[in-house]
């Protein structure tokens, strides 16, 4: 039996002794960074489990400058969609030896950059409002070897920095597609993102859609004045405005799920059935879209695909400062219960 250390622990030698390896391999099995066999990781954590082993990750990180961590920041923590990205993100990076930090809003953003920078950590994503945050802070991270990705490049111009965007224009089109074969020609759309909001693109590609799908050159539009509050009662809101305009529609697309969700109970309380009078679709294909009444169609965001990209992007670049990948990911079509054949 191994002996323990003076503080009355076993170390990574001891490990390495009851599995019948280097201490070396023990090392890579917990920190991830080389291939090892699953039979001998097998053998390690079984030994480690035994001698109730745990590696001193401070220690591990002051040796090679790394702490293995990564920080996501959110501006919206509450969100359906956010919390599955960040889990697919903190999954993904926990297989790859890294933990992950999970930051909520951006109101003490100086304070987190100082934290993240003091904290030695890796690498940073930035899913936040655009105009909250400038080249400043980017910057700041960076020039202390920090790797940053951001949900798309909007209005930063440093070409260190990482993105990946999904690309709602693609999804819109699937919609405006999807309900004008199903005879649908009015079509309004319900946005929390009015004209003056440059870092959305939604509205214009669904003024796009229309126009190239249906010919319709002034489509309508009902727009909130608060970007980013794109809630259940800002859907219901909207859709009560859409009602009140009296203009005609056969179906409504909202700039997210949460929307249409609250865009359906304004519709049914105003005593319109859905799909059968009014078809809906939202974007996201967060968890309550596929188990509302009806079921919801929408453009998902693939967040589980969307997390392990964010890590994988981030990764790269920890390890390599000159591979900046900025990309686009397509979502996919989910046709549910909520769209059908218009009856007009």
């Amino acid at each position: 039996m191994a002996e323990k250390s003076k503080n009355g622990h076993y170390g990574r030698e001891d490990v390495a002794q009851r599995a019948g390896v280097s201490g070396a391999t023990v090392s890579y099995v917990f920190s991830r960074k080389r291939y090892v066999s699953p039979d001998l990781v097998k053998r390690v954590m079984r030994a480690a489990e035994e001698l109730n082993y745990q590696p001193d990750m401070v220690a591990a990180s002051l040796r090679k400058n790394s702490s293995d961590t990564i920080a996501v920041l959110t501006d919206d923590i509450t969100s359906p969609l956010q919390m599955e990205i960040i889990r697919a993100i903190q999954e993904t990076a926990m297989q790859n030896g890294y933990f992950t930090h999970i930051c909520g809003g951006v109101h003490r953003l100086e304070s987190y950059v100082d934290n993240f920078i003091s904290r030695k950590v890796d690498g940073v994503f930035l899913s936040v409002d655009p105009s909250a945050v400038d080249n400043s802070h980017i910057s700041r991270m960076l020039e202390r070897g920090i790797s940053v990705i951001i949900t798309s490049l909007r209005g930063f111009s440093d070409a260190r920095v990482c993105g990946l965007a999904l690309d709602f224009a693609a999804g819109i089109r699937m919609l405006v597609e999807h309900l004008r074969l199903l005879g649908h020609k009015k079509i309004a759309f319900l946005s929390c993102f009015d004209d003056g909001f440059e870092f959305d693109k939604r509205l214009p590609a669904f003024r796009d859609a229309m126009r190239e799908q249906l010919g319709e050159n002034e489509p309508i539009a009902i727009t909130g004045a608060r970007p980013y509050e794109s809630t259940i009662e800002k859907g219901y809101e909207l859709a009560v405005r859409l009602l009140q305009s009296g203009q005609p529609f056969t179906a409504v697309m909202c700039t997210n799920d949460l929307m249409a969700l609250g865009a359906m109970r304004a519709l049914r309380e105003n005593g319109l059935s859905v799909p059968e009078d009014v078809s809906v679709a939202g974007m996201d294909d967060i968890l309550f879209a596929r188990s509302s009444y009806p079921a919801l169609t929408t453009i998902s965001h693939r967040a589980q695909e969307y997390g392990r990209r964010i890590f994988d992007i981030l990764k790269q670049n920890i390890d390599n400062k000159s591979v900046v990948l900025r990309q686009k990911i397509t979502p996919e079509l989910v046709v549910r219960a909520s769209t059908c054949a218009c009856k007009v």
